[in-house]
């Protein structure tokens, strides 16, 4: 956590001394850092009563969810925090306190001698009696109990109350009650002061979260969102961006199409030679000599199951039978030798070659958008979720992007560092459609970036009307030289009334039919068959 944001805060903060400020501070950063559902641990005495509002603030789970993930964005709003800690409890430092008169009248009464107390009593057992009910402060009890630590004729000291501990008593009773009260007024300022607060934060952070959503290859400068207070920040921009971003949402095609134009391009195919494991089974022929398969001849062993005819005569008679048991013992009986041979297959690894495609990685775009008076109303929202969509898939891919408007002339917007790059687009987004069409500059435009290293394997999309000239014969020769050298181009025609001389130059030809609530699926299906 940066100290300096807080710096203001701790050194000139409202609440409690500097360590304790400090120690505010650290918990609220840490808190909306984490994900556990732990509260601060404050007590609301430390906090001068904001331990519990300070809680209820932190207890928002999509406000954590963002903060967990963003610390830029935990610091902003931790200081926004720490901003209406300050504000509340100068608030309140200036608004009257209803209980002032009572103060007065204990601090009077505390102070006041023996010999005023009578004096002093009169005024204060009226109020008590008024403003407390007898079960919490019973003002008829002490009126007894003083009255007997002043009265002489009781001489048994034992049965007579010290004067000083029964008013030490009644002004501690009095003191809790009144703090309890004090504390239960301040913190109804406070709660009331923090749901203001709440109300407010909640709503950002829920644009917030729903911006997230719609828009997250942007949503991850959460922080620079959050402040929209500064620059070109402003309410009405971030309503631009979700207005379109709700507009991509709903039209399902226009997302889709902008997800082809990556995948239209026919990348260079070049092959590399790769080495790699390659597995092959061998046949062989294993020995299982437990198995009887196939003699093979005669051996000498112990195997009784096996014994040649003579090695059994042995056990006929009796004088050899001992001739027997030492050649068994021996290992030297003779057998028959049996052995079967089972097949089985082994492993045998060995390096091979073969060809592996490699696709060339995706390049730029060059987006040609007309915003000549033609297009003003449907036809301007298209072409702007249309570009805007390029946008996202060109922050998602990390493809540089070269925004090119047009109408009788062109302005230009080179994207080449997309993330750091919203105030531009927002500019873009912001802008209004007037004026005739030429889209020949603009061609010469995309055409002159197709020679820089930036730009040299970009798609090139044209979105217009295409309600103007056609290109003129140097143009042409230009666009015919870059299809050469492998660009492709792309036109979006938006409506029914386009020049046919104009898109012929273009290697596809996408209809947005105003009137069609189907023509986006048309466009996809005629991608699809390309």
């Amino acid at each position: 956590m940066d100290k300096d944001t807080f710096d203001r805060f701790i050194h000139f903060g409202s609440i409690g001394d500097k360590r304790s400020r400090e120690q505010i501070a650290n918990a609220i950063y840490s808190q909306l850092q984490k994900k556990s559902e732990e509260g601060i641990g404050f007590a609301n005495a430390y906090t001068d009563n904001f331990a519990t509002a300070i809680g209820e603030i932190l207890s928002n789970p999509t406000m954590k969810e963002l903060c967990s993930k963003d610390p830029e964005l935990a610091e902003k709003i931790t200081q926004d925090i720490l901003d209406f800690l300050n504000k509340t409890k100068k608030q309140l430092n200036k608004t009257t306190n209803p209980f002032e008169e009572e103060i007065e009248l204990k601090d009077e009464f505390q102070q006041s001698k023996k010999s005023e107390f009578k004096s002093k009593w009169d005024k204060v057992n009226p109020t008590i009696k008024e403003i407390y009910d007898k079960k919490d402060f019973d003002a008829t009890f002490y009126e007894k109990e003083f009255k007997r630590s002043l009265d002489e004729k009781i001489k048994d000291e034992k049965d007579k109350p010290s004067f000083e501990s029964v008013k030490e008593h009644f002004n501690e009773k009095w003191d809790e009650l009144l703090f309890k009260k004090q504390t239960k007024w301040e913190l109804e300022q406070i709660e009331a002061e923090r749901k203001k607060f709440c109300e407010e934060l909640y709503k950002r952070i829920e644009e917030l979260k729903k911006l997230q959503e719609a828009l997250e290859p942007f949503t991850k400068e959460l922080g620079r969102l959050w402040d929209m207070s500064k620059g070109n920040w402003q309410r009405i921009n971030l309503d631009i961006l979700k207005r379109y971003a709700e507009l991509l949402q709903r039209d399902k095609g226009l997302k889709e199409l902008a997800e082809m134009l990556g995948k239209m391009r026919q990348a260079e195919r070049e092959f590399e030679e790769e080495l790699f494991a390659n597995i092959q089974l061998k046949p062989e022929w294993k020995v299982e000599h437990a198995s009887k398969a196939d003699l093979i001849g005669i051996h000498e062993s112990d195997d009784l199951s096996s014994l040649l005819p003579s090695e059994t005569a042995l056990l006929a008679d009796e004088t050899m039978q001992s001739v027997f048991f030492k050649k068994f013992a021996e290992k030297k009986l003779q057998t028959f030798e049996y052995q079967a041979k089972m097949l089985s297959y082994r492993e045998e690894e060995y390096q091979d070659k073969r060809q592996k495609e490699k696709e060339e990685a995706k390049g730029p775009f060059i987006i040609c958008v007309d915003t000549s008076g033609s297009m003003h109303g449907t036809p301007e929202i298209v072409a702007k979720t249309l570009c805007f969509a390029i946008l996202k898939i060109a922050i998602r891919d990390n493809r540089k992007c070269y925004l090119i408007s047009f109408s009788t002339g062109i302005e230009t917007l080179n994207l080449t560092d997309l993330k750091n790059s919203l105030d531009e687009i927002i500019s873009f987004l912001s802008m209004s459609f007037h004026g005739g069409t030429d889209a020949t500059p603009a061609m010469r435009e995309a055409i002159r970036m197709l020679t820089t290293e930036d730009y040299k394997k970009a798609d090139v999309i044209m979105v217009s009307d295409f309600v103007m000239s056609a290109f003129d014969k140097a143009t042409q020769d230009q666009i015919k030289s870059a299809k050469d050298n492998k660009t492709k181009f792309h036109s979006l025609v938006v409506g029914n009334s386009q020049n046919p001389a104009t898109v012929k130059d273009f290697d596809s030809n996408w209809f947005y039919d105003l009137n069609n609530p189907n023509s986006v699926l048309t466009l996809i299906k005629n991608i699809n068959e390309l």
